[in-house]
This record gives structure tokens, sequence and C-alpha cells, in this order.
């Protein structure tokens, strides 16, 4: 018989916990701060964004009740109408990057599901059924599927968008990706929001077991499968037609795929990487778990992607473009040429903007997960030291930049809480200290966004974070 083990194995908090051994490197502490203070200041944060409704159900799995009733009704009171059926989402409806009618989007699911795992055990804190509620968030990366079919295999990766376009109290529906190819069907993925939701999968089995009503691990491994299918520039894409050799670098999503178009067409899609998707200890754990393919190819083509980006800047600034791109012929990466007319996401694609600002979290982590990279000195140490010289050392002005260090948007949070986790890593006490200020008490400021980036901030400079494996 499954055991429905709901007692986490490593509860929320596990830093200065014997079973977390995932630091290499000893985070900076801000002066006169406890651990239990810092511990305080996570739970404080996330509970913040529950009590501001940032979970939620869709109303499509509430069961017996008009759209009026729902409408009026509480979380519990909608989950108590189908306890074992109801989907959760992490919302991004305001903010940066939220589109008319949108309810979340799979980047935003990662976030939920890596939050809730780590902070598991605090349920009693933060007022809800933390298992229940990642189970919830689990049914939706299961059931809004990515419609991409390559050999009419069902993916286990998520569509990037979720809409209500009928209004309040109705049920949630899928969203056609914005770059659109013809065979699109509708909705498909964006890889970011995949890796974070398959790493806490592998999380959750550590937490909770995979010998319950879900098997955690399964699920994962084949999302892992289906990322190196369709996300990473691998063997899969290598044709007889086009004769590409493969690369290992991770592309935007899997509808990039090259069995989606003609090869004359594929450099605009599979040339292409987001920095913010280089998440290297992600990268690490899933070599661990997966034996069926090579991810230390994809961790040593990251490594020299940002590298390379960084070896054309005199000064060395660490700023790394949000969208850079792949030389095939001297086998080389470069930011992208973005204007205003012809461009991914925005013109600011080749600056460091709304992507490329959540690398020092990325980076950041991987560095005190690993001990020693081989970005240190060209990247990670400059980055740092670029943020903090820009912004005089004050959090509360860091902002975008262009690739020589020159601010290039106004400040905000999102901006600024990711660089919280390289200040611990590598800051003085002073920026430390203000980035902790800055971070530890911040007030909900209508950008879900730059909020769920200081709760994950957070939790890495507090030492919270862990790996589901031991590199």
């Amino acid at each position: 018989m499954k055991n429905d083990n709901t007692k986490p194995r490593r509860p929320f908090p596990q830093a200065l916990s014997p079973e977390n051994k995932s630091y290499k490197v000893t985070t900076l502490k801000p002066t006169g701060v406890s651990q239990e203070e810092m511990n305080e200041a996570v739970i404080r944060q996330f509970k913040k964004l529950v009590d501001n409704g940032d979970i939620t159900i869709d109303p499509g799995t509430v069961t017996g009740c008009t759209q009026e009733q729902i409408v009026k009704m509480t979380l519990n009171e909608m989950t108590a109408t189908n306890p074992d059926g109801f989907r959760m989402v992490m919302r991004h409806n305001t903010g940066g990057g939220a589109s008319d009618m949108q309810v979340t989007t799979s980047e935003s699911m990662g976030y939920g599901m890596l939050m809730l795992v780590i902070l598991a055990g605090q349920d009693h804190a933060l007022g809800l059924d933390i298992k229940a509620y990642f189970d919830g968030m689990f049914r939706s990366l299961m059931y809004w599927d990515s419609q991409i079919r390559i050999e009419g295999r069902k993916s286990h990766l998520m569509l990037w968008q979720l809409v209500q376009p009928d209004g309040p109290g109705t049920p949630y529906k899928r969203h056609v990706h914005v770059h659109k190819p013809e065979n699109d069907g509708n909705g498909s993925c964006a890889t970011d929001g995949d890796l974070d939701m398959a790493y806490a999968l592998l999380l959750a089995d550590k937490q909770w077991g995979s010998d319950g009503k879900y098997n955690y691990f399964e699920y994962a491994l084949a999302m892992i499968h289906d990322l190196w299918e369709f996300c990473i520039d691998s063997e899969s894409e290598k044709l007889e037609q086009n004769n590409i050799e493969p690369n290992y670098h991770v592309k935007g999503g899997d509808w990039t795929s090259l069995r989606l178009h003609s090869a004359s067409g594929y450099g605009m899609m599979i040339d292409i990487t987001r920095t913010s998707d280089h998440m290297l200890d992600h990268f690490k754990a899933f070599k661990a778990v997966d034996t069926s393919h090579d991810w230390q190819k994809v961790i040593d083509a990251t490594y020299k992607c940002i590298n390379d980006l960084c070896s054309m800047q005199n000064p060395p600034t660490g700023i790394l473009p949000d969208f850079a791109t792949f030389n095939r012929k001297t086998k080389t990466w470069s930011p992208v040429p973005a204007t205003e007319e012809n461009h991914w996401e925005s013109q600011w694609d080749g600056e460091y903007s709304a992507n490329a600002c959540r690398t020092p979290w990325r980076l950041g982590t991987d560095y005190l997960l690993s001990g020693k990279t081989s970005i240190d000195s060209s990247c990670i140490k400059p980055l740092n030291e670029t943020i903090r010289k820009k912004s005089g050392g004050d959090f509360n002005n860091i902002s975008g930049y262009s690739l020589n260090g020159k601010p290039n948007d106004e400040p905000d949070n999102y901006y600024a809480n990711p660089a919280l986790v390289l200040a611990a890593a590598l800051g003085d006490t002073k920026w430390l200290d203000d980035g902790w200020n800055y971070a530890k008490n911040q007030e909900w400021q209508d950008d879900q966004y730059g909020s769920y980036l200081n709760v994950l901030a957070l939790i890495v400079a507090s030492g919270n974070y862990w790996s589901p494996v031991d590199w």
C-alpha cells in the first residue's frame, strides 16, 4: 500500500540543519541579525503573498457552485468542493510581463512550487496546507500541458500562459505562445518555468517521498527528458536535412524545435538563449538523476556562453544581456542585436533588463552550491561589483544596465532583490546589510514578479535553499 505521507522530511528552516550540506560557500550574515530572524523574514514575506491572494484556484475545478458564488468564496471553501481535484496556480496577472486576461505563467508556477516545497513544515505560520497546495499546482502542471506534439506524444512540459477571458469566477483557458509558429497548437512551453518545476518535483520527492498519491520523481524525470528533447540544443535537433551539430545550450522553449520549422528558418529559433534560463544548479541536479542524457554538456555549454559574453567586456562588468545568440561558424556567443522594431521581447533584449536581472540570483545560487565555478572571475565577482558601484551601494538604486554598466532603466525591486544573493555570497558587510534591510520587510508593490523574486532571494541568502542531490 502506498503511504501518503504529509510530514516533511526536510522542514523549513534548513539553515544550520545537519541534513543541509548543499552550500559549499557559507553565506555572509547581516550585522546583528540572528539566523532565527532571517528565517522569520522568509516566512513573513511569503505570508504576504498568501494574504494578498497570489495563490489561487482554477474556478474550473470548483464543483457544484455558480460563477456568482465562486467570486464570493474563500480559497478554503473552494478547495473543499473538490479536495482531490482542485488545481492551483501562483498568479501572475499584475506587474512586469502581465498581459490582458493573463492569470499565470509557467514561470510563476515554477516560483510557487519552489517556495512551497522549501517552506514545507510552516503550515501553521502560513495558514495553509502546504503539501495540498503544492499538489494543487502539480495538478495544474499535469493538466495544462504544452500542446507541442512530435510523433503524437503527450508533453510533460507546461504551456507557458493561462488566461481568464470570461471574467472572475470562470474557468482558466490556454493561450497561444507570443511567437506563434504555425503548428504551435494552443500553447507551447517556456523553458524557465519547466526547469524550476522539474527541480521542485525533485525536491518534493525528498520532502514527502514518491510513494504516496503522486510519484514526484517519476514525473520530474519525464520532464527532464522532455526538456532535453525540446529545450536543449541536443542531438534531437540533428536532422539529416540540416546538418547542424548540437551545441547543448538552453533554448527558449519547445516551440523552437527544428522539427516544427523549415531548416532555412532555424537561426532565430535555436541559436538564441535567455541568460536567466542558465540555472546551473538545476542542470547539475538533472545530471545526477538522468542517466540517459549528458547534462554535463549543457553545464559546459552554459559556462562557455557566459564566459564568451563577459570576455567581450573591457573593463569587465559581468553584466549579461537578456538574450544572446550563437554563431555556429565561429562557435561563439554575442548579445542579440535588438532594436525597437526587431526584437524577441523588447528593444532591450541585448542589455541587462527584466530577464537578465535574475542572473545574480541564478548564478549566485550556483556559486554558493558549487564552491568554485569557471565564471567566478569573469562574471560573478565583476557583476556584484558593478551593481554595487553603479547603485552607489544602495539597493534602492539598482536598475537595468547597458553592457558597459550604464543604467538604462528606473530602479525596481525585480532588479534589486536578486542582487541580494550575490551580496550574501561575495559582498562586504555594509553591502549585505543594505540588501537585507531592503528585502526583509519589503511591501507588496503591485508587481508579483518582484515580490516572488524577493522571497526566493531571501531563501537563498538566509541559507535555507537546498539541493535534492549531492553533486
